[in-house]
Formats: C-alpha cells, sequence, structure tokens
C-alpha cells in the first residue's frame, strides 16, 4: 500500500500515512491527462464575441431600389453585410465553449495524476497550526519546514477546515499559496502544482470520493 510523508505544523516529518492504492497507486495514462487537462481549460475560457446580424442593425427594411432596370446588382435592404453599417454575416455571440468528459474517465485522469505526483514525491501529509487567530507566520513556518516557499503549492483542506476563518485568513497572504476544499480537485489543479499538501481530513474526504467509484 502507498505511504505518503506525515510532517508536523512546524514542517518536520514525523512519520508516514498509509493511503488508498486507488488514489496513490494508479498507473499514469498520458492520454487521459491531456484530455482531462483539455476539458479543465475549457471552462476556464470565454467566448465573449458579440457582433450584430443583419436582422439586428438598425435601419430601415425597405428594398434600396426596384428590383429590375437600374443596371445594378439586386438587393433589399441596408442591412446586408455587403452595405457599411450593415450586418454581419456569420456573427459571433456569447457561447459556451465547455467540454464534456464522463466521471470515470475524470477520475481515472485523477488518479493517475495524484499517483505520479505522489511517486515523484510531491505529495504531502501536513498537520496543520491550531490558531486561536489569524497568524500568517505560522502558515510560512510551515511551508519554510517544508522546504516550498519558492513552488506553487496547493493545500487540500476538508470542509471543516475550509470553514475556519482564521486558518483561512492566515493563508490568502502568502504567495503561491492556494487552497481548495477536498475532493474537490481536478487534473489540471495537480498537473500544476509544484507540491500538494492534504490535511489528515482532506485524505479522507478524497478515499470517499475513491469510494463512490467502486
Amino acid at each position: 500500500m502507498p505511504q505518503l510523508t506525515m510532517c508536523n505544523s512546524e514542517g518536520q516529518k514525523v512519520g508516514h500515512v498509509e493511503v488508498s492504492e486507488a488514489l496513490f497507486g494508479a498507473p499514469l495514462h498520458r492520454d487521459l491527462l491531456h484530455q482531462a487537462i483539455v476539458v479543465a481549460d475549457s471552462r476556464r475560457k470565454r467566448h465573449a464575441g458579440n457582433a450584430k446580424r443583419r436582422d439586428e442593425v438598425v435601419g430601415s427594411g425597405a428594398k434600396i431600389w426596384r428590383q429590375k432596370g437600374t443596371g445594378r446588382a439586386r438587393h433589399g435592404d441596408r442591412g446586408a453585410p455587403l452595405f457599411v453599417g450593415g450586418g454581419k454575416a456569420h456573427a459571433p455571440k456569447p457561447r459556451s465553449g465547455d467540454k464534456k468528459m464522463p466521471r470515470k474517465m475524470r477520475r481515472k485522469a485523477l488518479f493517475g495524476a495524484l499517483s505520479e505526483a505522489a511517486r515523484r514525491r510531491k505529495v504531502t501529509v501536513v498537520e496543520l497550526p491550531q490558531l486561536d487567530q489569524p497568524h500568517t507566520k505560522s502558515i510560512v513556518r510551515l511551508l519554510g519546514g517544508l522546504g516550498v516557499t519558492d513552488q506553487r503549492v496547493l493545500l487540500m483542506l476538508s470542509a471543516d477546515e475550509m470553514a475556519d476563518v482564521d486558518l483561512v485568513k492566515s493563508c490568502r497572504n502568502v504567495p503561491n499559496l492556494y487552497l481548495r476544499q477536498s475532493p474537490h480537485l481536478n487534473t489540471r489543479d495537480v498537473v500544476w502544482a509544484g507540491r500538494i499538501l492534504f490535511t489528515e481530513g482532506a485524505l479522507a474526504a478524497m478515499d470517499r470520493l475513491d469510494r463512490e467509484d467502486q
């Protein structure tokens, strides 16, 4: 069974934690990993282009000259794309660019990415400092003990920990530290992060995610 390093609130190693084989011992499927990242990126895009079509421009709808006998091309009103001030042909409109991916494929990509991160020693289980009030220095001391102050750090918290206002306030001023509530994690987050820190509560939430697929 895979094991992750356990560190205390000072960033010092205090032991190891056994974790789920499905979560942290899965093979890496590179094609599936790429697909999951493309899907995650598609949800970050905003297709906001907006131009007027022929039926949306303001102006008379009267035919600009008679059909025959003028020697000119046949036309309707001046809203045609050919004329200055007319509508745009095939005008872009705001739309969703979201791509779809079956849940089991997303989970397989996520578990493979987590397992690869664990094999590269990028995943650590940490004990958080006990805070009676916001204290950023305690979080900085933890990251300094882990040697990750110059990396992008993803800190996974349980729902109860995310509801701790003192903890969240202590973390939000630390550069390159990003909070996520477990098990709300996607493959892109795992690949993007330089280090991933789990609390024991966050690991328990991830285990529940694994059991849903069984």
